[in-house]
């Protein structure tokens, strides 16, 4: 499972936006990115079959109009309407495989509290790391192939674990039998985890409880292929292929590393949909 919490990550994200001098209201956008959250994050894109995973995205401006934020903006002379553009910042907002101030920040995040990277490794990124038309760059061929790799491997590691994935699934499958028995709503998804998993418990519903029962520490769950998997569903492989500087021009990494190209082929082929049983 994914460690730390959305409040940090957001922080993060406004900090390297911050870090490579982006315009105030692309820094707020930062900072606010993540807001319409669900309860238990990602588990809600498992229930609305949301490929991309980004079914909150959907309520970003509604939620930041239902708050204070507006009068807070308005109160500094910040446009509401340019930090609600989120779209038009691209290093905020683009698309794998490019690095954004959103993917480097878990990815340092997550490799660091899970162990994957030293602090000094981390250093060396954010030293080494520039940017330029609104395009992270290296301009050291072994410092973005050390950043590639590392980014792939938390992907696999962390971000693809098969107890994290049927984890998900099992809450996933308690939360579509409450929507369907009337016991939630969607609206229920912008409440607390605490409040969602109290209001699944009190349903005393018994296909909930014993989806929930699974839930304890101590299941573990192994990859399985698709006829054998109990769970088996889409998934979003990450991995970064980033932009190098030679002779005064962005270039993918891959254009002079061909093999990662077949590299991530294959990891995009094997990850594209993940099925899991219990161990």
């Amino acid at each position: 499972m994914r460690d730390g919490n959305r409040y940090e990550h957001c922080i993060g994200t406004w900090y390297l936006s911050r870090k490579y001098n982006r315009p105030i209201e692309e820094q707020i956008a930062s900072l606010l990115h993540d807001l319409p959250h669900t309860a238990f994050s990602h588990v809600i894109d498992f229930v609305m079959n949301d490929r991309d995973h980004e079914y909150h995205d959907h309520f970003t401006k509604q939620i930041i109009l239902q708050s204070d934020i507006p009068a807070i903006l308005a109160k500094h002379h910040i446009s509401l309407e340019k930090v609600l553009q989120k779209e038009n910042y691209y290093l905020l907002e683009n698309t794998l495989p490019d690095i954004s101030v959103d993917r480097f920040d878990y990815f340092m995040r997550d490799a660091y509290i899970f162990k994957l990277l030293p602090l000094e490794t981390i250093t060396l990124f954010l030293e080494k790391i520039k940017e330029r038309n609104e395009r992270f760059y290296f301009e050291d061929v072994e410092i973005a192939s050390l950043f590639s790799l590392m980014f792939m491997n938390c992907s696999r590691l962390i971000w693809l674990d098969p107890t994290s994935h049927g984890s998900f699934f099992l809450l996933s499958e308690a939360i579509k039998i409450a929507l369907e028995k009337k016991i939630m709503t969607k609206e229920d998804f912008f409440l607390t985890d605490d409040v969602v998993m109290q209001k699944l418990k009190d349903a005393k519903n018994d296909a909930i409880n014993q989806l929930l029962k699974r839930l304890q520490p101590g299941t573990e769950f192994v990859y399985a292929p698709k006829a054998l998997a109990e769970f088996y569903g889409p998934n979003k492989p990450r991995f970064v292929d980033p932009w190098i500087m030679k002779d005064n021009q962005l270039i993918h990494l891959s254009d002079i590393i061909p093999g990662l190209t077949y590299y991530f082929q294959e990891f995009k082929a094997a990850h594209t949909y993940v099925g899991v049983k219990q161990k």
